[in-house]
């Protein structure tokens, strides 16, 4: 387990500075009114200052600096990151605006996917830069919307970030003589997860909330992650269900909504009341325990991508047809759940945003 030691001090210095620098910026949020009003397609009750995805980015960079490992990759993925994150807050200075085009969004989201790519970072089984460099750029800005996406419930998106991480992290640093690419992306799993770890107690008591900005983040850096590591396996198939499966929630959730509003005959690019975990509460669950199973799955998920990664072929594709079941049939029961035109009951605690 030595491959481990380079994980502890990037994780726990962005787990300290998280801590710290959460409570600040809620004081910050409210003193200039960044808050998220309830209403609308929102399901909270009461205003709750935004800002928490800036604790999570500096808590990151925090956590990074401590460890000593970026290259000039990771930096140049830490600082596309940075200006996702401002593209975040502008949303969150009027959270019931549409600041920006959804086109122009995903242009913007594009070219600083551009920016990590033309640094190096891209995948590479295709085996020509005319396949490869699109299909990074669809995958950078796709898992980039799906955590903005999943971002609809206290805890939710920062919990999926922090497994995805710590799994990132776990399998970065298992086969850190694979490259020299290894050792950074190890590293800097961790501190995300690290980061996340922290902000979660402030989000879980509906204290704070990551906005547009912190979800935002957290997908554009999960995705450059996920391309920026080798992950080792038997096969080279196998090695491109890892990182499907580590961010199989997210990716879950945004199929489940854009085809189920495609066929109500609504548009996938607005938001709305009916993601997985809204309907999860329809169908009878408490809010928490929505989060809960969710992280369930994902941790499934997760822990079958770290047994894909030391498997032959055969059984990774049994691995995944076992997990691609059971999204299915979850999947075919949350589509019964009422969710169109419906408001979702209110319990006591206010949870969660909906930036979708």
């Amino acid at each position: 387990m030595g491959y481990l030691s380079p994980l502890p001090v990037p994780l726990f210095v962005a787990l300290g500075v998280a801590l710290l620098l959460t409570p600040a910026c809620r004081r910050l949020a409210l003193r200039f009114g960044v808050v998220d009003r309830p209403g609308g397609k929102k399901i909270h009750g009461q205003a709750t200052p935004l800002l928490g995805g800036v604790a999570i980015a500096l808590a990151l960079a925090a956590g990074m600096a401590a460890s000593g490992t970026a290259d000039q990759a990771s930096l140049r993925i830490l600082v596309a990151s940075g200006f996702i994150l401002l593209l975040g807050i502008w949303d969150d200075l009027d959270p019931h605006a549409e600041a920006l085009r959804w086109w122009l969004r995903l242009l913007y989201e594009g070219c600083l996917a551009g920016i990590v790519v033309a640094g190096g970072v891209r995948i590479h089984f295709l085996g020509t830069p005319w396949l490869d460099v699109p299909v990074t750029l669809l995958w950078i800005v796709g898992i980039t919307n799906a955590f903005n996406l999943l971002d609809n419930m206290n805890g939710l998106s920062a919990g999926v970030a922090a497994i995805a991480a710590v799994t990132f992290a776990l399998l970065a640093a298992r086969y850190v003589a694979v490259g020299p690419e290894q050792l950074p992306t190890a590293t800097a799993a961790a501190a995300l997860a690290g980061a996340c770890l922290g902000f979660l107690p402030a989000n879980f008591r509906s204290r704070i909330f990551m906005g547009d900005a912190g979800s935002l983040f957290l997908g554009f850096l999960l995705a450059c992650l996920a391309v920026q590591g080798s992950w080792r396996s038997p096969t080279v198939p196998t090695s491109i269900i890892i990182p499907l499966l580590v961010l199989a929630y997210p990716l879950f959730d945004t199929a489940l909504v854009v085809i189920l509003r495609l066929r109500q005959g609504q548009s996938p690019v607005v938001g709305g009341r009916d993601h997985s975990s809204h309907r999860l509460v329809r169908l009878g669950l408490g809010r928490v325990e929505t989060v809960l199973l969710i992280y369930l799955f994902a941790a499934s998920h997760a822990l079958t991508a770290l047994l894909v990664s030391s498997v032959t072929l055969r059984l990774s594709l049994l691995a995944l047809a076992g997990s691609a079941s059971v999204l299915f049939i979850f999947g075919m029961v949350l589509r019964k759940a009422p969710v169109w035109g419906v408001q979702v009951p209110e319990e006591g605690s206010d949870c969660g945003k909906e930036t979708g």
